[in-house]
């Protein structure tokens, strides 16, 4: 007796359709999750690459061509500012950054924002550049996993100015 392979091609078709349905969300969830790190580790590097390039232009007392302020220290702190956004515009809103210059203190300790002065130091003063930025995940599945719905990122250079 002979099986009647409309029949049981029909099966297999309906086992194809349901393995489908099984694998495809949790194909799509690691397809946008790799695309969304990969986002944001871009984001991560260009953060810390453009704070670096801040940190080189801010070492050696340097000033870019249009800076504005009515003394050197800033002009300074204009020209590293500048600098940053202007690197890290490759992925990143630069309205969205949080740039801090501050000086060294003996201890190590976070300077707090409103009363600590920010300027660009003088010569021979150690500085540190903070540049925070909350990275917003562009995937709704995977923001969840943070309350905000995204990360900060944080970015740090610490340099000391050359005698100029």
């Amino acid at each position: 007796m002979q099986r009647n392979n409309s029949v049981t091609r029909g099966k297999n078709r309906g086992a194809s359709a349901v393995e489908f349905a099984l694998i495809m969300p949790l194909f799509f969830i690691l397809l946008f999750g790799i695309v969304d790190f990969g986002w944001y580790f871009f984001n991560q590097h260009t953060l810390q690459y453009a704070t670096r390039e801040g940190a080189r232009l801010a070492l050696v007392g340097a000033t870019l061509q249009d800076a504005v302020g009515d003394d050197d220290l800033s002009r300074r702190k204009y020209s590293i500012v500048k600098t940053i956004e202007e690197n890290a515009s490759v992925a990143i809103k630069p309205d969205d950054l949080k740039i801090s210059i501050y000086p060294v203190v003996p201890n190590q300790a976070e300077p707090n924002d409103s009363a600590t002065p920010q300027n660009a130091g003088s010569s021979g003063d150690y500085m540190r550049i903070r540049v925070l930025y909350t990275y917003k995940f562009l995937t709704p599945l995977i923001g969840k996993f943070f309350p905000t719905g995204g990360k900060v990122m944080r970015a740090e250079a610490l340099y000391r100015n050359e005698n100029f």
